[in-house]
């Protein structure tokens, strides 16, 4: 698996298209689903498509599995882990589709000073919330600061000519904050490449709609508010050849003498985010993109989140806790494209 517990704290945040919000006389897409990376998948296919399930099945399978193989942090097999185990100072020649991800991963970290920074694996270690047993209580000053010593994305060097991968200091390199992304973008361009246009694909709450649902419907994706008990629509928004990756803090955390730490880890302190902000929406072209960028609002917050998304020209939606209530900001560019779109559920 690419990643366990990290990646599940999105699943259903984003959830697919709500059944309540199409007649039962349209035409139903057919949908596709197992498991991968510690999650589920789903692959719906317009129903104006017609094609050999089985085979499409595997092959959307083959494509997952070949990504698990590459980037994981759970099989003592993967590429990644080889790369976390190679001596350091020695390069590692890495598939192209690794070495993409790394890079991009590399390029976000640049834009965003480290808020995202795939070297942030220790620390995600460290706090329990990586393959690494589960703890109890907050790690001591003393280990944090020996973990915060060994994060930084300077130090992987990438060769892009002999596409080869250095650490330049004993980093452990984590995917899980971009590879579900990628995994979302590359079952698309496989749909596309079989003619299958239309096409929602939804990989543990990651996903990308692309056409329509049938002739005459577009997808429409619920958007969760981020409530610790219980799964709440807040917002339905259709959706169409756009990316929508979510990130939050709201399900995979433990709590010690009275202080929630989330999973989200600041690679700058080294500690879990502590801000107002509770959930992160982005919308894109690139969903490996948008993925690593939910992440860097994440762990800037509302305040700063929303400077960093404007300045970006970044589609986003922020969830943010205000007095015991969900309070919402969109960025910019979210405002200009998706705000009129948005629509509260109808309750039954």
């Amino acid at each position: 698996m690419l990643k366990k517990l990290s990646f599940v704290v999105v699943v259903l945040f984003l959830t697919s298209a709500l059944a309540s919000c199409t007649p039962n006389s349209e035409p139903q897409p057919q949908v596709l689903e197992g498991q991968i990376f510690g999650t589920f998948f789903q692959v719906s296919i317009g129903a104006q498509h017609e094609f050999d399930a089985a085979e499409v099945e595997a092959g959307v399978m083959a494509v997952l599995n070949e990504i698990d193989r590459q980037m994981s942090t759970y099989r003592d097999d993967s590429v990644l882990i080889a790369v976390n185990n190679a001596p350091v100072g020695e390069p590692v020649a890495i598939p192209d589709e690794l070495f993409y991800v790394l890079a991009l991963g590399y390029d976000v970290a640049e834009i965003s000073s480290g808020a995202f920074d795939y070297t942030v694996g220790g620390l995600v270690n460290l706090w329990g919330f990586g393959p690494e047993a589960r703890i109890t209580k907050a790690p001591s000053d003393e280990r944090l600061q020996e973990r915060l010593e060994q994060v930084g994305y300077q130090y992987v060097q990438l060769d892009a000519e002999q596409r080869t991968v250095t650490r330049l200091r004993d980093v452990f390199i984590d995917l899980s904050g971009i590879a579900k992304g990628y995994a979302v973008d590359e079952v698309s361009e496989y749909l596309h490449n079989l003619g299958l246009t239309d096409h929602l694909i939804n990989i543990g709450g990651d996903l990308i709609a692309q056409g329509q649902r049938n002739e005459s419907q577009p997808w429409r994706i619920g958007i969760e508010a981020p409530n610790d008990n219980r799964q709440v629509v807040q917002f339905v928004l259709p959706l169409r050849d756009t990316a929508m990756l979510g990130s939050g803090d709201y399900r995979n955390y433990f709590e010690y003498e009275g202080i929630r730490y989330s999973h989200t880890i600041s690679p700058i302190t080294g500690r879990p985010i502590t801000h107002k902000l509770a959930a992160v929406n982005v919308l894109g072209d690139n969903a490996a993109e948008a993925d690593a960028m939910a992440t860097v609002l994440l762990v800037l917050g509302e305040e700063r989140g929303l400077a960093f998304a404007n300045d970006y020209d970044i589609a986003a939606l922020f969830t943010y806790r205000e007095n015991g209530e969900f309070m919402s900001l969109m960025s910019e560019r979210f405002e200009r494209e998706h705000a009129a779109n948005m629509e509260r559920p109808t309750l039954n």
